[in-house]
């Protein structure tokens, strides 16, 4: 793993990790589809949504509950899942180069598969279902031994 700056050490001693409840899925569309109505992405019932238009596809991330009853409406689909939503709560905006991927590191160097997704202000990775245990207590070691290795240095 590339070295990480004073800054960046800092941010994840600062991290905290929340975990959406419910299970999301991957799904792939093709350009064509009809536009979805916004009401399927209303605050009151949709946490966490993620619609990327692309050249040839349309990708959604969205819970798998709402799926379920949305698919219906797509002729051509290609789903994949269940992912969690792994939140990293962080008190700096836009957060500095690097912090994405370094947690991605390491993820990636325990074998775990990952989705990294950022705003301007939020961060967060999906990672499958069974994995979600195992990426939490990995995620939490790592920004704990951040911060014992910044307080030892101090």
């Amino acid at each position: 793993m590339p070295a990480i700056s004073a800054e960046l050490k800092e941010l994840l001693t600062e991290t905290e990790l929340a975990v959406f409840p419910e299970d999301f899925v991957v799904v792939y569309l093709p350009q064509n589809i009809k536009a979805i109505s916004g009401e399927w992405f209303r605050p009151a019932t949709t946490r966490f949504a993620l619609v990327i238009q692309e050249p040839k596809t349309v990708t959604l991330v969205i819970p798998r509950r709402k799926w379920l009853r949305m698919q219906n409406i797509f002729e051509n689909y290609e789903a994949n899942g269940p992912w969690k939503v792994i939140h990293f709560k962080v008190n700096k905006s836009p957060v500095p180069p690097g912090y994405l991927a370094t947690m991605g590191s390491a993820l990636k160097d325990s074998g775990i598969r990952s989705i990294p997704v950022s705003t301007l202000k939020n961060t967060y990775i999906l990672v499958p279902r069974p994995d979600l245990p195992r990426a939490v207590r990995l995620l939490r070691d790592f920004v704990t031994g951040i911060g014992k290795r910044n307080k030892s240095k101090a």
